[in-house]
């Protein structure tokens, strides 16, 4: 039986509340296209916009998550995906909160390391799941995204679709067969 959290040692909050995993069936968001926010204002959209650089930063050639839409695909999945919006405004209002608390600055003024400390304190106390729905959505925007499968490609060969295309092989020499079809069958008729 697969981990149903609704079962016994859970709080009755974290039963009731949505599974993001589960909830985001009913979404079908195209990684890699140019949108907008429509859920988040524009200072909810900078903070997350932040969050997801943090979480994936420029590298080399592959750019950050916030250069490929990542916060933008978030945002489009929780538009689609009404019973997620709470989570999502609640995580980046708590992260805005901490900033200004410890800081005394926003989230989005906070340098790289800064706002990953930020981050790594909201994971170990964020029981509202968001932190881990933010970090997939990113992963799945970013390492879906044609850019990135481009540059990984150009840094490691990695081809993405190498695994639904497959690659050239050597043909097979059929004489390597002959000693077996010399030999008595192994079977008998039933």
């Amino acid at each position: 039986m697969a981990y149903d959290r609704k079962q016994g040692g859970h709080s009755v909050a974290q039963a009731n509340r949505p599974d993001y995993r589960l909830e985001i069936g009913r979404a079908e968001v195209p990684v890699g296209e140019a949108r907008g926010f429509k859920v988040l204002d524009p200072r909810r959209a900078e903070t997350l916009t932040s969050w997801v650089a943090t979480l994936i930063p420029a590298r080399g050639a592959r750019p950050a998550a916030a250069g490929v839409g990542a916060a933008e695909y978030v945002d489009a999945t929780v538009f689609l995906v009404p019973a997620l919006r709470p989570a999502l405004i609640q995580a980046i209002d708590h992260l805005e909160r901490s900033a200004e608390s410890e800081l005394r600055k926003p989230f989005t003024a906070c340098n790289h390391e800064e706002r990953e400390g930020l981050l790594r304190q909201f994971e170990a106390v964020d029981s509202s799941d968001a932190f881990n729905m933010v970090r997939d959505f990113t992963y799945e925007a970013y390492y879906g995204h044609p850019l990135v499968l481009a540059a990984l490609e150009k840094e490691t060969g990695w081809n993405s679709s190498s695994s639904t295309q497959g690659s050239e092989m050597t043909p097979f020499d059929a004489s390597r067969l002959e000693r077996v079809r010399k030999l008595p069958a192994r079977w008998r008729k039933a």
